[in-house]
């Protein structure tokens, strides 16, 4: 049968890739559907796919040419998930609120805030009526031309649930047409801290309970429609091998195989948050202080967040002896092997809120991070960072302090087997039984959806219709009136606030940046000069060296030809006393009276 997938962006291909292989290898037909392309390497993932199968397909999804409707829709789909994040559950989460916010026209920000819709009550009824008008706003009739000239027999959606998604409108006019639906969903923190879920699929695929609960009472999803899977993207980690030893993996990270290594897996912050790279000196320093001797000695490797490879120019790590910055995109097998055996060899694994701490779990590794003040927004400031500390009795060991961090992390040095919490692994990642695979569960759950009769075609109420006609010289007017203030309007620009609020993130991190550039130029060029002055003392004790044996030199020659000389003076004097001694001899053979003999 044939499987219409829609992703958002091409980076969500590697949640999935095992998935479609399964399927195909099933005897399915899997035609991709991509919102957009990105910067991370998973394209070249991609090409591998298809040159593997031509049961593969892919387009990029169909966009809409009405500007007017695609504003009004992304509009009031922003309101309402900004509105959700009023209920009490994300009181602890205001980064989460305000992330939401920033994204709402200002004007319908202040509605929001009038003191009669902090009444749930009326906060409800606020949210009834934007869900009116969304569902009286007209389908897109260029993914309904993909969708009837694709036919497929499923259409499947991941992520879905992004801000302001325009994947809402594949899943609202694919049940218009009667065609079965699923969402998938992409990560662990895709229903506590996303937009909600509209229109229902017939299947919300789920990773674990927790997430099923996530579904049913924060998107009011029936619970018949959920499906617990387990998280197929962690498969390819647990049966994995190593293809290089401890000693050659340590050789081409550049550490010392004979120490133990900690590994720092580096986060996707919130935007505005302080910057990590800068926080991983302070911490590796911390480290190179600590009381506990293992931490003083222990080899680090820092593996960047790929898509903020950004935040390390500038920073200097020579300072720290055995400290090593490795690691790319695992978007091929190559650097997958690199990125399991940073896992592998490692001794502990520590971050700030990342899901490398879920595969180091998978691998055994202990995982720790430290909450700190400025990072509480990214940590204990979002719902799902909870569950690395409460599913499954917690897997994450969490410090308050560099004291207290230290000290467990030293504690894993010291028997790193005893961190590991095969429970929490069980629940979250494969509750159907650490030995089983969720990617045949999910492909079993599919097929099981494409066995089950296509629903209905959904019929557009007459009252819908009416509410339609007259939305659109209201909101027409309404925009011509207020502009951006009530509206979204990505066609032209962003609005003004929003955009100088960027424009300032972008100038402070810039400062930084270029402060942490003058300060490593200024090192260099202490350095330069250190070396300079090494080489000028270097090039002026050979050049003495070079005279003291030239000097030597001449005086061994003067005395070699003093030697040869005297030698000549010796052999000149005794040839002149063998001549004489001669000469005295003939004389007195020949002096007269004398007798000859």
């Amino acid at each position: 049968m044939k499987i219409f997938f829609s992703m958002r962006h091409l980076g969500m291909f590697r949640m999935y890739e095992p998935t479609i292989r399964e399927l195909v290898a099933r005897g399915h037909h899997v035609h991709l559907a991509l919102g957009r392309a990105e910067a991370l390497g998973w394209g070249t993932a991609l090409d591998k796919l298809l040159a593997d199968s031509s049961a593969i397909t892919w387009s990029w999804l169909s966009p809409t040419t009405s500007a007017f409707w695609s504003e009004l829709a992304k509009t009031i789909r922003l309101w309402a998930d900004y509105l959700r994040y009023f209920q009490p559950q994300y009181d602890v989460a205001p980064k989460l609120k305000a992330r939401a916010e920033e994204r709402v026209p200002p004007r319908l920000v202040r509605v929001s805030q009038h003191p009669i819709f902090q009444n749930p009550a009326n906060r409800r009824r606020l949210l009834s009526f934007l869900r009116t008008l969304e569902r009286a706003l007209p389908p897109v009739p260029e993914i309904e031309t993909q969708l009837n000239e694709e036919r497929p027999d499923l259409v499947l959606i991941t992520p879905l649930v992004y801000l302001g998604s325009s994947q809402f409108e594949v899943l609202r006019t694919a049940n218009t047409l009667g065609l079965r639906t699923g969402f998938c969903v992409g990560s662990w923190d895709h229903l506590s801290s996303k937009a909600l879920i509209r229109d229902m699929p017939q299947r919300v695929i789920v990773w674990n309970e927790t997430q099923k609960q996530e579904a049913v009472e924060l998107h009011g999803v029936p619970a018949e429609r959920v499906v617990v899977t387990g998280a197929q993207c962690y498969d390819q980690w647990f049966d994995r091998r190593p293809v290089r030893t401890r000693e050659e993996f340590c050789k081409r990270v550049g550490l010392d195989p004979d120490r133990p290594f900690i590994l720092y897996v580096c986060s996707a912050l919130f935007w505005g948050s302080p910057v990590e790279a800068g926080f991983v000196q302070q911490w590796v320093r911390q480290l190179r202080q600590s009381t506990q001797p293992e931490l003083r000695s222990a080899s680090v490797l820092i593996r960047p967040h790929p898509a903020r490879m950004s935040e390390w120019e500038g920073i200097d790590l020579s300072p720290f002896p055995h400290v090593a910055f490795y690691g790319s995109n695992p978007v091929d097998d190559a650097s997958k092997d690199d990125y399991f055996e940073s896992l592998y060899y490692c001794s502990a694994i520590v971050g700030l809120n990342t899901s490398a701490f879920l595969e180091g779990a998978v691998v055994g590794r202990p995982v720790h991070t430290i909450l700190l003040p400025e990072f509480q927004e990214n940590q204990e400031g979002v719902l799902h960072f909870h569950y690395l500390l409460k599913v499954g009795g917690g897997v994450l060991r969490a410090g308050r302090s560099f004291d207290e961090h230290h000290a467990q992390l030293a504690a894993s040095l010291r028997s790193p087997e005893s961190e590991t919490n095969p429970r929490f692994v069980r629940e979250f990642i494969r509750p159907h039984g650490l030995d089983r695979p969720a990617t045949p569960v999910f492909c079993d759950t599919v097929e099981e959806l494409l066995r089950t009769p296509a629903p209905a075609p959904e019929r557009v109420q007459l009252r819908f219709l009416v509410l339609r006609a007259v939305m659109f010289p209201v909101c027409h007017a309404l925009r011509r009136i207020y502009g951006s203030e009530i509206f979204r309007d990505d066609w032209s620009r962003k609005e003004r606030a929003q955009q100088e609020r960027r424009e300032a993130r972008v100038q402070v991190r810039t400062q930084r940046l270029e402060a942490a550039k003058a300060v490593k130029r200024e090192r260099d060029e202490r350095r330069a000069g250190k070396l300079a002055a090494r080489e000028a003392a270097v090039r002026e004790s050979e050049a003495e060296r070079v005279r003291a044996e030239q000097t030597k030199g001449e005086r061994k020659r003067v005395r070699e030809r003093e030697k040869v000389a005297h030698a000549r003076r010796r052999a000149r004097m005794a040839l002149r006393g063998r001549i004489k001694q001669k000469a005295v001899r003939w004389l007195n053979r020949v002096r007269p009276g004398g007798q000859t003999t």
